[in-house]
């Protein structure tokens, strides 16, 4: 390998490099592209799902059952990794005990709160300067970590075959497949043209090969060339990786794979099993719980108190994801128990936001007592899901946030609506606005539905704090739920204990998963997936992790279908 130096400036070498390596990427796209990304958004239309066109049936007045008898997959999409995708899969790639920081890449587009619609998410300049920062900072990390360079490289920097051994091993992890020998011997070379010194050759190979397509992108194929085909071993190893752990697979599960081991159904399930008992699925399942509750981040109030500092809104959110995570994955516990809890965790200056007595320093586990505000309410008064997110009507925000997070229900504004009802409401109260908007033809259709569950929280300011001194009664409407065994409620706890019991909580909780994990959302050809998942959660006791285990185990996780 030649370890001549290009003729520029030691300053110019970075330049070059980037150039080289976005060259690569640009070509590497055009390949993609030309191979398998014809109507990578599917049906053609971002983040559209298909409707549900079946008949109703007469004996219970909802859509008839799918017809299961065989495994059917919507058309797949091409997926960028998201950027916690990214963070985890680098951590692991370097051998990192934190996630490194990636604050330099754009945010993932997001919809109805998830943050990994393929169909939504692009590579832009910004992102590319990112990626190759980031690369450039991890490669420089890394050589200069002795002990972490020599595991991550397998060899030593100046052994004559190291190089190309590295290329072969991290390139592996990195692309989820083998390199071709044209891939490898062609990365080598460009390596050895513009490397200032052994140790810099390596750095270029990381930023080349973390700025490729096949590093960005998820790339399935199939073992056919048929419509719909099976994935390939690594292919269902790399699903079955970004699936439970949000990262590329490991270099044993790749192992695993090529040796035949997810080839069987059981095989596949023994696996899955294991994984899910692995911390790595509890960190990326927690940004699931944020996206799907939508508490990534919460807004402080324009006038706060006195009290008020920064920390409380980071408070609210570990209580949430402590909650959370305590329900979803210590065995044998009820996942829908959260709804209902009478205990939370929290900081001494979160259990005085809500009237608590706390000792002590750090998190505490606190039960509530009885007659508090927020006995048996569970996640439902946690202020990082009830706080204002944007500056919305909080009757109808909260409304309409309960139904679509738990029940799945869009409920959505016709075009020109507002602007038609404008003149209308103006100079009207707000409770003659809520008045008017519950019983006037063209409003009363969405709002009867919203308006008077967010009643029932209307005790509750824009930040989650209780106050009990507003009349609910004030409003003018009764707090309800239509909908349900029973309808009406008159506290909290008893929204709480009635949404628990829906028949449609856990389907829409299946159908959450399903579009965070598989990047799009459901169409008619993925409803047996979804209500296969939601069945095997409610036999198993609504484990969280049975919910995980199901989108595995079902016959359809295997399954690449050609975008028509």
């Amino acid at each position: 390998m030649s370890k001549t130096a290009p003729p520029d400036t030691d300053r110019s070498v970075p330049f070059l490099r980037r150039s080289i390596a976005a060259g690569m990427f640009a070509m590497g796209l055009v390949g993609l592209t030309a191979a398998a990304c014809t109507g990578q958004l599917g049906d053609g239309s971002p983040g559209s799902s298909t409707d549900d066109d079946r008949p109703i049936d007469p004996t219970t007045g909802k859509p008839a059952a799918y017809d299961c008898s065989e495994a059917r997959t919507s058309p797949s999409v091409l997926r960028r990794l998201s950027k916690v995708e990214v963070q985890l899969t680098l951590q692991d790639l370097f051998q990192l005990d934190e996630p490194p920081a990636v604050d330099s890449i754009p945010e993932d587009t997001g919809q109805g709160g998830f943050r990994t619609i393929a169909a939504l998410q692009n590579v832009s300049d910004q992102h590319l300067r990112a990626y190759l920062a980031i690369a450039e900072t991890l490669g420089q990390e890394l050589m200069a970590d002795e002990a972490r360079r020599t595991s991550v490289l397998g060899c030593e920097p100046e052994a004559d075959d190291c190089l190309e051994r590295f290329v072969q091993r991290f390139g592996k992890l990195a692309y989820r497949r083998p390199l071709s020998a044209e891939e490898a011997s062609d990365l080598v070379a460009r390596a050895s043209e513009v490397a200032r010194d052994r140790e810099d050759a390596f750095r270029f190979v990381v930023e080349a090969l973390l700025t490729s397509p096949s590093f960005l992108f998820r790339i399935e194929v199939g073992s056919a060339g048929s419509q719909t085909s099976t994935l390939t071993p690594l292919e269902l190893a790399s699903r079955l990786s970004f699936t439970l752990w949000g990262r590329s697979p490991s270099a044993a599960l790749l192992e695993r794979a090529e040796s035949g081991e997810l080839d069987s159904e059981a095989g596949l399930r023994a696996v899955a099993e294991e994984m899910v008992e692995d911390e790595r699925t509890q960190v990326f399942f927690n940004a699931f719980f944020k996206q799907w509750l939508t508490f990534e981040q919460l807004r402080a109030p324009v006038n706060p108190d006195a009290s008020f500092t920064p920390a409380l809104l980071e408070d609210m959110i570990a209580e949430s994801e402590l909650v959370l995570g305590e329900h979803a994955f210590t065995p044998d516990v009820d996942f829908f128990d959260a709804l209902t809890a009478n205990h939370t965790y929290v900081t001494p200056a979160l259990g005085k936001f809500y009237g608590l007595e706390v000792s002590g320093d750090g998190v505490s586990r606190v039960e509530f007592p009885a007659g508090h505000h927020r006995a048996n309410t569970g996640l439902l008064t946690h202020a990082s899901l009830i706080s204002a997110k944007n500056d919305g009507d909080l009757i109808a925000v909260r409304g309409q946030w309960l139904r679509a997070a738990f029940l799945c229900e869009k409920i959505s504004i016709p075009a020109g609506l507002l602007e038609q009802l404008e003149s209308e409401l103006s100079g009207l109260t707000y409770l003659e606005v809520l008045q008017k908007r519950n019983t006037q033809e063209g409003c009363a259709g969405c709002h009867s539905l919203i308006d008077p569950i967010g009643v029932g929280f209307a005790q509750y300011d824009k930040l989650g704090k209780y106050d009990g001194s507003i009349g609910i009664d004030e409003f003018g409407l009764a707090p309800r739920l239509e909908g349900a065994a029973n309808e009406s409620f008159d506290s909290l706890a008893a929204l709480a204990a009635e949404l628990r019991r829906s028949p449609d909580l856990a389907a829409c909780v299946a159908e959450k998963l399903f579009i965070y994990t598989q990047g799009r959302e459901p169409a008619a050809e993925d409803r047996c997936a979804i209500d296969a998942s939601a069945g095997s959660f409610t036999q198993d006791g609504n484990r969280f992790r049975s919910f995980l285990t199901a989108i595995v185990r079902s016959p359809e996780f295997r399954l690449r279908r050609a975008p028509e």
